[in-house]
């Protein structure tokens, strides 16, 4: 089991900076080394391949298309007005589709259960996918830590916050929030990291 929690703790590193802000060189850089199993066609390879193939198809002209990378980030999750992927929990959960409802609060309260909060406060609300997606790092990082040092208790106590988190809470909004990209985006970037986070869930 840890061993598949540490391959998961891989994606989810990826994941949290490619849905958090915009990609930056060195995520990109990082991203184009990764090699891509060639046999298993599953959610996770299929995505993994469609990001890494993307970075190498553009690694001549990065800076021109990180630039394009930001503007279809901004379009996708931001707007101006009425983004075809809202990024947050809030957006699906309410019946209103407004940000920064009860189900922002309740995401609020399971990051301090597990001894954290939003570094920055009140400027990204906290159920937005990258802190999400940073909390299921972070809970999975701790699980494989306290089992290493022989903390069994510990580690099943945040691999149980883990587990209850995603099943009762990240599950619910996720596939809606991955169909949205499909829908609404052609950057294989884009594409590739929603197929990854569809395999990861």
């Amino acid at each position: 089991m840890i061993e598949a929690l540490k391959e998961e703790l891989y994606l989810y590193n990826h994941l949290r900076h490619l849905f958090l802000k915009e990609p930056t060189k060195e995520i990109l850089n990082e991203i184009g080394n990764i090699e891509v199993s060639p046999e298993n066609n599953d959610d996770v390879v299929t995505g993994l391949r469609l990001i890494v193939d993307s970075v190498k198809k553009n690694e001549d002209y990065l800076d021109k298309w990180i630039e394009d990378l930001a503007v279809e980030y901004a379009r996708l999750f931001i707007g101006p007005a009425n983004p075809p992927a809202p990024p947050y929990a809030s957006f699906y959960l309410s019946e209103s589709h407004f940000l920064m409802t009860d189900e922002t609060i309740e995401v609020r309260k399971k990051y301090l259960e597990a001894g954290l909060s939003v570094k920055e406060l009140y400027s990204v609300p906290d159920d937005h996918i990258g802190i999400e997606l940073e909390f299921i790092y972070y809970l999975t990082g701790k699980t494989i830590e306290s089992f290493e040092k022989g903390e069994r208790e510990e580690a099943s106590r945040f691999f149980e916050i883990r587990s209850d988190f995603i099943r009762e809470h990240f599950s619910r909004w996720v596939p809606e929030f991955i169909n949205n990209i499909l829908n609404f985006t052609t950057e294989d970037l884009y594409r590739g990291s929603a197929i990854l986070l569809r395999g990861c869930l």
